[in-house]
């Protein structure tokens, strides 16, 4: 008779012996596996970690709320990943400065890696040598271009024509489509300079609408970053974000091919052949290795991010400051007395006049410091083991700097709830020293690329803009200084100005 037994038995064996084996190598990976001495934090769901608490939420203040409970080192869980998230200035200090170099990574996410050209951006892309030379070139470009009176043309230009629209409305009107304008004409007035005089133009459709389009859909981030298996067929709001990118980087594509068509190294026309400029003398001087992995993506992915990052976070701190001139008409006629002395009413500024307006410059400063429209700022990564605030943080942790918790931070400002531009000024009336733990721009390695413009430029918009406007909120409009609540961003919600013309 056939023996079925001996038959199986060798098969049994080695069913048994694997098993043994993983069951060993399970126990042996717990033993040996490395401790670390991590931060508290909230609990989270299986999978989803704490996104079901933040959803819908304004991040940052969900994020400053927790941080009373865990501390000014905290962990969280992001879906499948973990995060630590940085909440009082000693920490991020040393995150960002003492410990810079291990800090200076990005997340690989999904969104942010396809959205980027594969990761071929500044403000995204994994550090290392590469990043090095991508961001020495866009910087080289950018003090290029900004030397002389490059800013002070492109921003005069744009108030005289945002400001000439606005006194054209009658009664009370939404003046965010023509911040939008004024910010958006700055920026393409610097990077191909082109400036656009409504707000039916083919740029301003572009460059804005586009723009304004793509926000709304990223506004909440992409399930696809939490949840790995949709990657596969990603949903309907992240493929409507990918076309809308591309049809602001088609459009950037055209500009640098008519660029490089037509660039001339004795006629720098804008910051684009600034760029394109910077690239030839570093092809000539730097690693040729490295150079050739600097594509024209790179350059593409250069101006994407000024432009993008330029336009939604200064029209947004810009309609802030109007809202905050509307709410404290005191305030107001403070800045008006100084601008009155230093700006002429055909709005011809100069970022010389900068040293000049610094109860101006205040208000801009207390208007970042309570209403940074990116709170969190983008998030770090650890290329390292690392620690901080006397936690481990293990190499490829995601790091979230919450710059509203260091804005709010009651040891280190006075009346913190209080709009007080005051603050930033010295006894003689002066800008002071920066505070410590004022950071809307970020610090370290990855300090915000766009801040040598943003500053000057929403500093002399608001200045001229007050030269020739009183402005008053219309009647019945809630006196509301909070936010939209938007899980990234930091917006106002909408409101309406009344405008009366002072010259």
């Amino acid at each position: 008779m056939f023996d079925c037994s001996a038959q199986l038995r060798p098969q049994s064996v080695v069913t048994k012996a694997l098993l043994f084996g993983s069951v060993f190598g399970v126990i042996a990976y717990k033993i040996f596996k490395k401790r670390y001495n991590l931060p508290p934090g909230p609990k989270g769901w299986p999978l989803i970690g704490n996104l079901l608490d933040i959803r819908g939420s304004q991040l940052s203040r969900k994020l400053r709320d927790w941080s009373k409970t865990y501390g000014p080192v905290m962990r969280i869980q992001l879906g499948t990943l973990p995060a630590i998230v940085l909440s009082r200035i000693d920490v991020v200090t040393e995150a960002l400065i003492t410990r810079q170099a291990d800090f200076a990574g990005r997340p690989h996410t999904f969104a942010a890696y396809t959205l980027s050209g594969e990761g071929k951006d500044i403000a995204q892309a994994s550090y290392g040598p590469r990043w090095k030379l991508h961001r020495k070139i866009a910087s080289k470009a950018l003090r290029h271009y900004l030397m002389g009176d490059n800013l002070s043309r492109k921003v005069s230009q744009s108030l005289k024509i945002t400001t000439n629209l606005m006194r054209m409305e009658q009664g009370a009107f939404d003046p965010f489509p023509y911040l939008s304008l004024a910010i958006s004409n700055m920026m393409t007035g610097m990077l191909f300079n082109k400036i656009s005089a409504d707000l039916n133009s083919e740029y301003y459709r572009t460059y804005v609408v586009t723009l304004d389009a793509f926000m709304e859909e990223a506004g909440e981030g992409f399930l696809e970053d939490s949840i790995p298996p949709l990657r596969l067929c990603p949903t309907p709001k992240f493929r409507r974000a990918v076309r809308l990118n591309n049809k602001i980087l088609d459009g950037i594509r055209e500009e640098i091919a008519a660029h490089r068509n037509t660039f001339r190294k004795d006629e720098i026309r804008d910051f684009t052949d600034a760029l394109i400029q910077a690239q030839q003398e570093a092809e000539e001087r730097d690693d040729s290795v490295l150079m050739s992995q600097i594509a024209n993506t790179h350059m593409v992915m250069t101006i994407f991010d000024l432009l993008a990052a330029g336009i939604d976070t200064s029209r947004n701190t810009l309609h802030w400051c109007l809202l905050a001139m509307a709410l404290h008409p005191d305030i107001q006629n403070k800045v008006q007395e100084e601008v009155d002395s230093v700006i002429d009413p055909d709005l011809n500024v100069h970022v010389s006049d900068r040293e000049n307006l610094p109860y101006t410059d205040a208000v801009v400063h207390e208007v970042l410091r309570m209403r940074a429209v990116v709170p969190i700022g983008a998030p770090h990564s650890t290329l390292c083991d690392t620690t901080v605030g006397g936690y481990d943080v293990p190499k490829g942790t995601m790091v979230i700097i919450n710059h509203d918790a260091l804005h709010f931070d009651p040891d280190q400002w006075e009346d913190v709830d209080m709009f007080k531009p005051e603050r930033f000024l010295d006894s003689d009336g002066k800008m002071g020293p920066k505070p410590e733990s004022w950071l809307p721009f970020s610090a370290g390695r990855r300090v915000c690329l766009g801040e040598t413009v943003a500053k000057p430029e929403i500093h002399l918009f608001l200045a001229g803009i007050l030269r020739v406007f009183t402005m008053s909120l219309a009647p019945g409009t809630p006196t509301d200084f909070e936010p939209q609540s938007k899980m990234f961003a930091n917006c106002p919600k909408k409101y309406k100005l009344v405008m009366k013309w002072r010259v």
